[in-house]
């Protein structure tokens, strides 16, 4: 035979002066919910229900993809709401070089900001300035110089100024 657990249940006006034990979870039967008690405030929390949450409150991951050797490295996140972040490592053979960056996936616009970080070589002392700047962009990628590094860290992330409530 199976066993059946039951957790404390009251109404709504009942839940108003009870102060449940921390942790203490409890069933509100007026509103069909669950509360969580934390030994001091009466009621405890209300937990809302999915159809009470407004419809676009959360974003959420889509599609992503995890670095790999199969996929020189790279790894990207796009959102629900559109939004997409983007990087990976490159390393170069020789500093003061260039190299081309292709995004995993498109980007919507060139509008997005890149970020990219030039790893120090071993072969200098740390006073010696290393850094690296990007130019050309494109929806697709970008080309990167490095200055006195050999390689480093990529970043993209898309400007979308809908998601963040302006208009441009």
């Amino acid at each position: 035979m199976s066993r059946q657990i039951q957790i404390r249940r009251g109404t709504a006006t009942e839940h108003e002066n009870f102060v449940g034990a921390i942790g203490e979870i409890t069933m509100d039967t007026t509103n069909k919910t669950l509360r969580l008690h934390d030994g001091e405030t009466a009621g405890g929390i209300m937990l809302a229900k999915h159809s009470n949450l407004p419809v676009d409150s959360a974003d959420y991951v889509v599609e992503s993809q995890i670095p790999n050797a199969n996929n020189n490295y790279t790894w990207y996140r796009k959102y629900k709401s559109g939004w997409i972040e983007q990087g990976g490592v490159k390393t170069v053979a020789t500093p003061s070089t260039s190299f081309d960056i292709v995004f995993p996936i498109k980007m919507q616009n060139v509008e997005y900001t890149l970020h990219a970080t030039a790893k120090s070589p071993a072969s200098t002392s740390a006073s010696t300035p290393h850094g690296c700047h990007y130019i050309q962009k494109t929806n697709t990628g970008c080309k990167i110089i490095v200055l006195r590094g050999d390689g480093g860290d990529w970043l993209a992330t898309e400007i979308n100024w809908q998601i963040a409530g302006l208009q441009y």
